[in-house]
C-alpha cells in the first residue's frame, strides 16, 4: 500500500462528551466505484461496520485517543492505519499537504488526493496484485469487479498463489487441486498425469487457458498440468458454469485461465529451490523489469524426479522424469494506452514409469515393461491492446502451439504432432451503465501421426470460425443483467448457436444472488483426457478411430448462487457462498464397456444424456490473523441410469491458517473424498487426506516446510495397482493418491 493512501483514513469527528463518529465512503481506487461489503473494524474498541451499497460506512461512539482501524475486503489489499480522535479539518488539510509533498518526493501515487464532501472522507482501496496492486478479471472479458459480474468467478490472488507456488513449484496441480469446486484426477499410474474436473463433469468439459489463449486441448492436453510452472503466474481465474458463449467449444463446465505477471515499475527477480524427501528437485527463476517503452519477463524452470516404488510392488508410483521450461516475453509500450507483447515458451519432458528394475538397470526378459513419454511443446503468443477514452478497449490476440509426444511400450510405439492456432479480434465498449464486448476468432487444430507409429491413423484437420457478443447492463445499483450470443462454424460438425443469460441482484448491502445459464458443445476427439493415458499404456495400439457417424456433444447448463457476508460480534467476518448447478450433455462421448473387457477402446455416442446436478457450500470465517474455510460439494452425475465414473457424491475441504504479516504463517488442511463408482459398477473406498505447512519470512527470502498427505493415505492400501503378467501388465483404475506422504522444504529468494 502506497504511503499517501494510509492517511486517507481520516474521519470528521462529531464530538459529544468525547465521543466521535467515523464517516467514510470507500471506493475502488481504479474505477472510483463504491465498494459494498468492506469491513471496517477498530480492534481496541471492538467496534465495526460494513459499507453499504453506496460504499458508505459509519462507526459511532469512538472516544478520544489513538486507534488502529482495519479495512478488509476479499480481493483488495488489507489496509491498517492508526490515527487520533478528534481530528480537526485543519489538521486533515495539513496532513494531506504533507503527504502530497512526500508522495511527490517519492514519485508515486501523485494522482490520489484527499478530498472531503459533506463531511465524509473518500477512502480508495487498491485491488490485490503482485506488481500493479490490481486484480483485473479478464475471464469475463468486461473488466468488471468480481462483485459486479453476473457470472460466478473465483480468483486466486497473490497470497494464495505464493502459498501454493512455495509448496509445489514444479507445476500448477497444487494450485488447482486446492481450489474449491475443482477436483484433480490422476489418470495414469506410469506417467502420473492429472486432469481436473469442475462440478463433477469429466475433464474434457473444462477449458484450460493461459492469458486468455487456449493452449492445452486435444492431444496436447496430455501431461499439460504437469508441464505448466507457476512461478510466473499473477493469478488464476476460475469460471464455474457454462462459458461456451465467450470461449467456444470445450467450456461446458467452466474454464480456468492462468494469468501471467507483467513487468512493473520495479524489477522483480526471484529464485526458488525445492526438495522433496521422495527424490523430487525443483529449480525455478523469474525476472521482470521495464523502462519507459520496453519491458521483459523471463521464466526458467527445471524439475527432476527419481523413480519411486511407494507400495513395494515392483512398479513405480512416482515416475522418473526430467523437465525443462523456458519462457521469455517482450513488451513494448507505445504510450500509456497502447502496448504490444510477444512471447515464446519452450518445454521438454522425458519420463519413464513401469517396472522399477527395468528403469534403473535396463529391461530384461523378467523385467521388461517401461512406459516412456517424451514431449516437446513450443508456444508463441502475440497480443496488442489499445485503450480509448472512456475505457473502451481494442484487443488482438494470437497464439500458435506445436506439441509432439512420443509414447513407447514393449512392442508398440506412438508418435504424433498437434499444431494449433488461435486468433481473436475484440472490442470492449464502456459506458456508465453498459459494458459491451464483441468480436470474432479463428481456431485451427491439426493432428498428424508421425512415422513408425503402430496403431491406426488418427489424423484430423479442424478449423472453427466464431463471432460473439456480450453485454453487461447495470439496470439499477441492485440489478445487473448479462446477455450473450456466440455462433461457431466448425468445418466437420457445422454450426453451433450458443446463447447465455445471467443476472446479479443485490438484495441488501451484504446479500446478493446470481442466476443464469447457457449452451455449449464439445467436438469429439480420440484423445479424450480421461482415457488418453489408459490408451498410452499400450501406445494407442488398442484405440480405434472415431466412427464416421460420431456426433458433437451438446450441453445446457444452469447455475444459481447466493452470497452473504457480515461482521459478527463486531470482530468476526462471516462469508457464505451457496451455489447450485445443473448440466445436461446430449450425445455424450462414451466408451464401449464390452470392448474394454477385451482391452480395446471404442467410442460411441450414448443415447442417454449425461446429467450432473449438485450444490457447493463455501463458508469462510476471518478473525484477525486466523482464517477458517469449509467447502462441501455434493454431486449427482448420471449417464442414463448409470453413475458417472470417478465422481464422488460427497467431498469436503477444510483449512485453517494463521498469518502474522511479513513474519510467518502456518496452515493445516484436510480433504475428504467420498465413494466413487469405477468400471463395472464397483464402488471405491472413501478416504481423508491431510497436510500441514509452516513458512517463515525474512527480509529477502522465505523458507517453507510442507507435508502433503501426512497420514500416508494410498490407494494401494485398498488393493493392488498392477496386475500380472508383469511383462504386459494391466493397471487398476485410479481414484486415490498413489504417492502417499510427500514432504518438502523450499527456499524462495526475492531480490
Amino acid at each position: 500500500m502506497k504511503t499517501s493512501l494510509l492517511f486517507l483514513l481520516l474521519a470528521i469527528p462529531s464530538v459529544t462528551f468525547s465521543q466521535n463518529i467515523f464517516k467514510a465512503r470507500i471506493v475502488d481506487e481504479k474505477t472510483d466505484k463504491p465498494l459494498v461489503g468492506v469491513t471496517v473494524y477498530i480492534p481496541d474498541l471492538k467496534l465495526g461496520a460494513v459499507s453499504d451499497l453506496k460504499g458508505l460506512v459509519e462507526i459511532k461512539n469512538i472516544p478520544n485517543g489513538k486507534y488502529e482501524v482495519r479495512f478488509l475486503m476479499v480481493g483488495y489489499e488489507k489496509l491498517t492505519h492508526e490515527f487520533s480522535f478528534p481530528i480537526s479539518a485543519e489538521s486533515m488539510e495539513e496532513k494531506e499537504h504533507g503527504e502530497h509533498e512526500e508522495s511527490k518526493e517519492n514519485e508515486e501515487n501523485e494522482e490520489h488526493t484527499i478530498h472531503e464532501e459533506n463531511g465524509i472522507i473518500e477512502v480508495p482501496l487498491e485491488e490485490e496484485g503482485i506488481e500493479s496492486k490490481e486484480v483485473i478479471v479478464s475471464a469475463t472479458r468486461t473488466d468488471t469487479r468480481i462483485e459486479d459480474t453476473p457470472v460466478r468467478v473465483q480468483v486466486l490472488g497473490p497470497e494464495e498463489m505464493a502459498e501454493h507456488i512455495d509448496m509445489n513449484p514444479g507445476n500448477v496441480t497444487d494450485l488447482l487441486g486446492e481450489t474449491p469446486g475443482i477436483r484433480l484426477q490422476q489418470t495414469s499410474a506410469t506417467s502420473g498425469n492429472m486432469v481436473f474436473r469442475i462440478q463433477g463433469l469429466p475433464g474434457r468439459y473444462t477449458a484450460l487457458y493461459k492469458d486468455g489463449l487456449p493452449l492445452y486441448s486435444g492431444f496436447s492436453s496430455g501431461l499439460s498440468l504437469l508441464q505448466i510452472p507457476p512461478l510466473d503466474l499473477q493469478q488464476v481465474e476460475v469460471v464455474k458454469g457454462p462459458s461456451s458463449t465467450l470461449y467456444g467449444g470445450g467450456a461446458i463446465a467452466g474454464l480456468v485461465d492462468l494469468i501471467p505477471k507483467v513487468p512493473g515499475e520495479k524489477p522483480d527477480l526471484s529464485f526458488l529451490v525445492n526438495q522433496t524427501q521422495k527424490g523430487g528437485t525443483n529449480l525455478s527463476g523469474y525476472y521482470s523489469g521495464r523502462n519507459k517503452n520496453v519491458g521483459i519477463t523471463f521464466l526458467a524452470d527445471y524439475n527432476l524426479q527419481r523413480p519411486v516404488d511407494v507400495d513395494h510392488d515392483g512398479f513405480t508410483d512416482i515416475p522418473k522424469f526430467n523437465q525443462l521450461n523456458l519462457s521469455p516475453k517482450l513488451f513494448y509500450y507505445f504510450d500509456n494506452s497502447t502496448n504490444l507483447s510477444a512471447g515464446i515458451s519452450y518445454s521438454t519432458d522425458n519420463r519413464e514409469g513401469g517396472d522399477l528394475i527395468a528403469i534403473e538397470d535396463g529391461p530384461s526378459p523378467a523385467h521388461s515393461y517401461i512406459n516412456t513419454n517424451k514431449t516437446t511443446r513450443l508456444v508463441t503468443t502475440l497480443t496488442f491492446d489499445k485503450t480509448f477514452s472512456g475505457g473502451s478497449l481494442l484487443s488482438f490476440k494470437n497464439s500458435t502451439s506445436s506439441f509432439t509426444r512420443d509414447i513407447e511400450v514393449p512392442a508398440a510405439f506412438f508418435d504424433g504432432n498437434q499444431f494449433s492456432s488461435y486468433s481473436e479480434l475484440s472490442y470492449l465498449m464502456k459506458s456508465e451503465s453498459n459494458r459491451l464486448v464483441f468480436g470474432g476468432n479463428l481456431t485451427t487444430d491439426r493432428f498428424k501421426q508421425l512415422n513408425n507409429s503402430t496403431p491406426p491413423e488418427f489424423n484430423y484437420n479442424y478449423y472453427t470460425l466464431g463471432i460473439f457478443a456480450l453485454d453487461d447492463w447495470d439496470v439499477t445499483h441492485q440489478l445487473i443483467l448479462e446477455g450473450g450470443l456466440r455462433t461457431d462454424y466448425q468445418n466437420k460438425y457445422k454450426a453451433f448457436v450458443l446463447p447465455q443469460a445471467f443476472l446479479l441482484y443485490k438484495f441488501t448491502d451484504n446479500f446478493y444472488a446470481r442466476a443464469g445459464g447457457g449452451f455449449g458443445y464439445k467436438v469429439p476427439n480420440v484423445f479424450t483426457a480421461e482415457v488418453a493415458d489408459e490408451a498410452g499404456l499400450t501406445a494407442y495400439a488398442n484405440v480405434r478411430p472415431l466412427p464416421d457417424n460420431i456426433k458433437a456433444e451438446k450441453s445446457t447448463g444452469l447455475s444459481l448462487d447466493f452470497n452473504y457476508h457480515s461482521l459478527l460480534w463486531d470482530k468476526l467476518l462471516f462469508t457464505i457462498d451457496q451455489a447450485f448447478y445443473y448440466t445436461k450433455v446430449t450425445d455424450p462421448l462414451t466408451l464401449n464397456e464390452d470392448s474394454l473387457a477385451s482391452n480395446v477402446i471404442i467410442y460411441y455416442n450414448s443415447p442417454s444424456p449425461l446429467q450432473a446436478r449438485g450444490f457447493d457450500t463455501n463458508i469462510k470465517l476471518n478473525l484477525e490473523d486466523f482464517e477458517l474455510y469449509f467447502d462441501y460439494t455434493y454431486t449427482d452425475a448420471m449417464v442414463g441410469s448409470s453413475f458417472l465414473e470417478l465422481t464422488p457424491k460427497n467431498s469436503l475441504y477444510i483449512t485453517l491458517t494463521y498469518e502474522k504479516e511479513d513474519d510467518w504463517r502456518a496452515g493445516i488442511e484436510a480433504f475428504y473424498t467420498g465413494r466413487q463408482y469405477l468400471n463395472g459398477g464397483i464402488e471405491s473406498h472413501n478416504y481423508w487426506v491431510s497436510g500441514v505447512m509452516v513458512q517463515k519470512y525474512f527480509p529477502h527470502f522465505s523458507v517453507v516446510a510442507n507435508v502433503e498427505n501426512m497420514f500416508d493415505l494410498r490407494q494401494s492400501r485398498f488393493g493392488p495397482i498392477v496386475y500380472p503378467p508383469y511383462s504386459n501388465p494391466t493397471f487398476a483404475q485410479i481414484y486415490a493418491p498413489l504417492d502417499g506422504m510427500v514432504a518438502n522444504v523450499a527456499v524462495k529468494i526475492n531480490l
